[in-house]
């Protein structure tokens, strides 16, 4: 017995198809197929010759980019049972290619529908027969359950059915061109669309299912000897050749037929060949070939699904030698089924041609991703520019727009359902995809174009660095940055562990998922950092230098004050080294009584309109932006000595505030004593406050060993506090206030 991998398709040794006869000729047997011969000739008549040409190429055009981006992911890759899906899934996620496979089935087993359709019009009208719905019905239905038996049988045996019906098309194809009809008189040859004739749109959704055939081969993959070789060759092949014919045949029925003619007979090329009888006979292979492309296609897009646990198990399960996905076939039976019943060429055709549109949009854009994003697992043999496949995506959903805008929007909704249901399972087959790769090439073009180009202030994102410890005890600092930042830009936070990165290194690794966890309770978009460092102050002043790439820099460092530091003389050396770094620095001194109170009030105490009072300014902005503290109260305090002074300060902080456009009240307090201090006013007024922010100045040269000290004491009277010491880099007017 055959061996089969664990994804349900052969192994290659086993495999016995090739480019020729796994990828060609399915492919272009479903190329020239029904369309061509039933409505190929309508194509012409509405469209003129010019117009005609005009749908073949445009629908080239999406078959070629998709052709080449299938066959780049092809030759990067093992492709096995899935065929299209399998790419996108491997691509682009399960998530997505759940999304896509299931349309793809549908679309396949539609198709099947469709061919069987085609074959009993041509059927009905060969021999006279009333061509209604019913007969439709009856004829369809049992061809479908002849075509279904026959795949039961062998799928070698649907194969080598090929040749006959590639035989029958050739021949009816010379009979066609070979012709004794006589030509239509100059000057009546139609050119283009005219009154009365159908829409470009309409025209075109009808022809497209023809060219959707090069996915045929691509669907049998898991049968291929070496898909990696088959798959460009046989399809980029079956594309071409498949051009050439639909670009003549337009040429010779439109100097042969007149346009009426094209528009109401679908059996017209019986009336133009030599042979009547080699154009039935093309049409009834063509028609069968099709079909049983088709339904050897879509239940090895339905077995991959079922292997990777999108749909249920068992519609995967597989018989014999090959795998056979005899499951599968009946399911696409009865959708097929489904199809027969409903009876109109034209409205499937129109159904598969959106099915079809929406996945090779998704191929291309798979393929533009990987190329696109440059990740070193994506070296396909055959290269597409990156370029071709974005194209193709872009020409897939404007011909979807403009198709059908209302069936476009039920289509996509319906995959983004389907997607979003995926999305929350978790599949025991998680395969890589490549939008890490894909947003990893965004970050990196986006830090090249910033390092080239000087920074512009009003631009600025806070992009914080957290320094503290175990996270469960420092949960404030993590609030504070959430509040600050928020989705504005970026935060880290940093956990040192003090000792020697030789002992300590593994142990680092141990706790960073634990502290990731952590900290994502809080604040789910914070980066984490675990490291060692022989001095934490030391780690602090090295990662404050060196995180973060260029373009990137962190710009503001958060973290607790020094009140209760064991080595007040290094905490002011730290500051010092931090202020010579120009971080915009926060210092929180938490009250771990009262927290951050009710939320409900903010206190700035002003020192005048320098870069620590436009930094306090935005702070109070930014954390007020938060639900948290989204109904707080703003007061901005002045501490004058005259009623003078009292005046000019209000007048001062109201057009502040009005030109920020920051929610906040002036509050002066002019001094009544000589003997109160500023301090002494601070704690009156702000002792019940939520958050103080207030300036740090900087520690003066004899104050290595008070400064911790003196800071304390002129905060220790109030509740929490933020100590805010603005960079010479920030532009904070810029920021808060309008160019004049």
């Amino acid at each position: 017995m055959a061996k089969t991998d664990t994804y349900g398709s052969q192994s290659p040794k086993d495999a016995k198809f090739g480019a020729f006869k796994g990828v060609f000729t399915p492919s272009i047997l479903t190329i020239l197929g029904v369309i061509m011969y039933l409505r190929f000739g309508w194509v012409v008549g509405h469209g003129g010759l010019i117009g005609a040409v005009a749908v073949v190429i445009l629908a080239h055009i999406i078959s070629y980019t998709t052709g080449l981006s299938v066959s780049s992911i092809a030759t990067n890759r093992t492709i096995k049972t899935g065929g299209d899906y399998y790419m996108i899934s491997r691509s682009l996620g399960l998530p997505i290619g759940g999304a896509i496979g299931l349309a793809l089935f549908f679309a396949l087993a539609l198709s099947t529908s469709l061919y069987i359709i085609g074959f009993t019009e041509s059927f009905l009208e060969s021999f006279h027969l009333e061509n209604n719905l019913l007969n439709r019905r009856i004829v369809g239905s049992i061809t479908c359950v002849v075509i279904t038996v026959i795949t039961f049988i062998s799928t070698s045996l649907a194969l080598r059915l090929q040749y006959f019906v590639l035989a029958a098309i050739g021949l009816s194809l010379v009979s066609l061109f070979f012709s004794e009809s006589p030509s239509l008189p100059t000057g009546s040859v139609k050119l283009w669309f005219s009154q009365g004739s159908e829409s470009f749109e309409t025209v075109f959704a009808v022809f497209f299912p023809a060219v959707t055939g090069f996915t045929a081969g691509v669907a049998m993959s898991g049968d291929l000897r070496d898909p990696r070789k088959s798959i460009p060759r046989g399809t980029m092949i079956a594309i071409t050749v498949g051009l050439i014919a639909y670009l003549a045949i337009p040429i010779f029925l439109s100097l042969k037929v007149d346009p009426e003619t094209l528009k109401t007979d679908q059996m017209v090329w019986m009336q133009v060949a030599r042979i009547p009888q080699l154009v039935i006979a093309g049409v009834f292979a063509a028609t069968i070939s099709s079909a049983l492309g088709s339904i050897l296609g879509a239940p090895r897009y339905l077995q991959a699904l079922a292997m990777d646990g999108v749909v249920p198990k068992f519609l995967g399960k597989g018989y014999g030698v090959l795998n056979e996905p005899r499951v599968g076939t009946i399911a696409t039976f009865l959708v097929a089924e489904a199809g027969i019943l409903v009876g109109e060429l034209d409205l499937i055709a129109r159904i598969i041609t959106m099915f079809f549109l929406t996945s090779y949009g998704f191929i291309c854009l798979a393929c533009g991703v990987q190329t696109w994003s440059g990740i070193a697992s994506f070296r396909p043999d055959f290269k597409t520019p990156a370029w071709v496949s974005f194209l193709g995506a872009i020409v897939c959903l404007g011909i979807m727009f403009k198709l059908d805008t209302v069936a476009m929007v039920g289509a996509t909704a319906t995959m983004l359902l389907v997607y979003a249901v995926l999305q929350r399972r978790r599949f025991k087959v998680s395969p890589k995809d490549t939008w890490g790769g894909f947003w990893s090439a965004v970050v990196q073009k986006g830090l090249l174009h910033l390092h080239k180009r000087s920074a512009d202030s009003k631009n600025w994102r806070p992009n914080a660095i957290v320094f503290a410890g175990e996270p469960s005890e420092r949960q404030h600092l993590i609030h504070m940055a959430r509040w600050i930042v928020q989705n504005r830009g970026l935060a880290t936070y940093f956990y040192f562990i003090e000792g020697d990165i030789l002992l300590e290194s593994r142990r680092a690794s141990r706790i960073e998922p634990s502290a990731r966890e952590a900290v994502g309770q809080i604040f789910p978009e914070m980066l984490t950092q675990v490291a060692v460092a022989s001095d934490v102050y030391e780690g602090i002043v090295n990662a404050s230098q060196s995180y973060g790439l260029s373009g990137m820099k962190p710009n503001t460092v958060i973290m607790g004050w020094g009140e209760g530091s064991e080595r007040p003389a290094e905490f002011t050396r730290l500051v010092r080294s931090l202020l010579a770094l120009d971080h915009n620095l926060i210092f929180v001194e938490h009250d771990e009584h009262r927290s951050f109170g009710d939320h409900k009030t903010i206190d700035i105490w002003w020192g005048g309109l320098d870069r620590n009072g436009e930094l306090m300014l935005l702070l109070a902005y930014l954390i007020t932006s938060s639900a948290t503290w989204s109904h707080a109260r703003v007061r901005i305090n002045v501490v004058v000595d005259t009623e003078d002074a009292r005046q000019r300060a209000e007048a001062s902080l109201l057009r502040i505030i009005k030109d920020s456009r920051v929610r906040a009240d002036p509050n002066i307090i002019q001094k009544r004593t000589s003997e109160q201090t500023v301090p002494d006013y601070m704690a009156q007024l702000s002792k019940d406050a939520d958050l103080v922010i207030m300036g740090l100045r900087e520690p003066l040269a004899d104050e290595t060993d008070s400064f911790v000290a003196h800071v304390t004491r002129f905060i220790d009277r109030l509740g929490t506090v933020l100590l805010v010491r603005s960079s010479s880099r920030f532009e904070g007017a810029s920021l808060l206030f309008d160019d004049e």
